[in-house]
């Protein structure tokens, strides 16, 4: 009679202790859906000389529309906080992203962001910086290591030298996702927890490696798919550039209003490599 008393009591407590766990454990329950506005900005510049460019004029703009319709900015360390947590994200949040490194940013961007109280976080090539390209010149060491002091900012790894990640070796693979989560963890002193994948590319290896390396997250550019992966470890984000302050800003507004249903244009490549 006792043990018939206890069976339930006992399944009970089973599957109370497995739903708590399935709470707890990471992030699972996050789908594409949940993800806040990601924008990925490269380049800022009085004159746009490639398509990936945004003026600074177009930038500001931005940055209004963003303020005055109650976009509430993240940094990245909020972002995966959320997740890591199982917290939902704040109603209307925007994540502001840069990839590679340009000095645009630390002579327009960083600027204009301070000016309105504004998050926003840096993916940066480890073997591009202080180099220069036509038209172009990255971010040297110093300016990184500045700005990873600055509460509004961060700094994250955009790999070591943003090879196509899912057209290398496995070697290779493992030296630019945990190399270059090494680097900058020593040269700003503070977390890497997210990746950028160059190119938007990656495949299953690819988010095995980041997975395995300790990130918490990675970003894309368009949905190629999850590869039995947690949503976290390839988040889509809108592709910037000269296209987006046309027309009054309107696949700007379409983008971030419709980013949950991933309009297809808001992930079109802006420009190709700069090699």
């Amino acid at each position: 009679m006792k043990i018939r008393v206890w069976i339930p009591l006992v399944i009970t407590l089973l599957m109370v202790c497995l739903s708590s766990y399935g709470f707890c454990s990471g992030t699972d329950k996050f789908k594409r859906s949940d993800f806040p506005v990601v924008l990925m900005y490269h380049d800022i510049k009085e004159t746009e000389i490639n398509g990936f460019d945004v003026s600074v004029k177009d930038f500001c703009q931005q940055l209004d529309w963003l303020a005055a319709h109650e976009y509430k900015t993240l940094s990245v360390h909020e972002f995966v906080e959320c997740l890591t947590q199982n917290t939902p994200f704040p109603k209307k949040s925007v994540l502001i992203t840069f990839d590679d490194g340009y000095d645009g940013i630390n002579t327009y961007a960083v600027p204009e962001l301070r000016k309105r109280g504004m998050k926003a976080t840096f993916f940066i090539i480890k073997n591009r910086m202080g180099n220069k390209l036509t038209g172009y010149s990255y971010l040297t060491e110093q300016q990184i290591k500045e700005l990873s002091v600055d509460p509004l900012f961060s700094i994250q790894p955009h790999t070591l030298t943003h090879a196509d990640l899912t057209k290398i070796s496995a070697e290779q693979l493992q030296d630019e996702v945990a190399g270059s989560k090494k680097f900058f963890e020593d040269l700003t002193g503070t977390q890497s927890e997210t990746i950028a994948c160059p190119y938007g590319s990656y495949n299953k290896s690819v988010l095995d490696a980041v997975k395995r390396a300790g990130y918490k997250a990675s970003f894309a550019v368009s949905d190629q798919g999850l590869y039995d992966h947690e949503a976290r470890f390839s988040i889509p984000r809108i592709y910037m550039g000269i296209i987006m302050g046309k027309n009054n800003m309107e696949l700007f507004k379409k983008s971030v209003l419709n980013y949950k249903s991933i309009p297809k244009e808001a992930f079109v490549e802006r420009f190709g490599s700069l090699d």
